[in-house]
């Protein structure tokens, strides 16, 4: 039986940085956290199709080729937040925020990803036991809320956006 391995991009991701500058809104760093968004509303989806999996008669394989769907939207995400920790000097201090809210929950999605894998690699068997569909349920609630919170800066951003906007054609006083 093939192991899945665990080979996460995660290690840089988590680097400390610096806090610089508090800077005004970076169209790029909104960009970035937008297109973190995309993947992770993916990475939600590839969480749901597996536990969709634990609640169905399919084999360990279809619950192992999810998994390495998920690393590989987990990786994505990971490389994409990066480069939001590398600008964070650069950022609004909302931004930073963002940037700051979104590493732990990435942080942990990634350690139950590690911790699902090597718990079907233990026993292919139990993808249907509730040890392992608790662990899947768990990577669900997880990506969910990543997804979630990223939403709502995108949605912070896009409305910011547009007050300032407003603002400015109704020539009224900055608030």
């Amino acid at each position: 039986m093939p192991k899945l391995t665990v080979s996460l991009l995660l290690i840089s991701v988590f680097a400390c940085v610096p806090l610089g500058a508090q800077g005004t809104d970076s169209e790029f760093l909104t960009k970035v956290l937008s297109d973190v968004k995309s993947e992770s509303l993916i990475l939600q989806q590839d969480a749901a199709q597996l536990k969709a999996l634990t609640q169905s008669t399919a084999s360990w394989q279809s619950s192992a080729n999810q998994l390495e769907q998920i690393k590989t939207h987990l990786n994505n995400v990971a490389l994409l937040v990066q480069e939001l920790n590398d600008f964070r000097v650069v950022a609004a201090p909302w931004q930073q925020i963002a940037i700051d809210r979104i590493n732990p929950l990435l942080r942990e999605l990634a350690g139950n990803t590690q911790l699902t894998i090597a718990k079907l690699n233990d026993n292919p068997g139990s993808v249907h036991l509730p040890p392992y569909k608790e662990y899947v349920s768990a990577h669900y609630e997880l990506a969910s809320d990543l997804a979630s919170t990223i939403s709502d800066f995108v949605e912070y951003a896009r409305t910011k956006a547009k007050f300032e906007a407003l603002t400015r054609k109704l020539e009224l006083p900055e608030p």
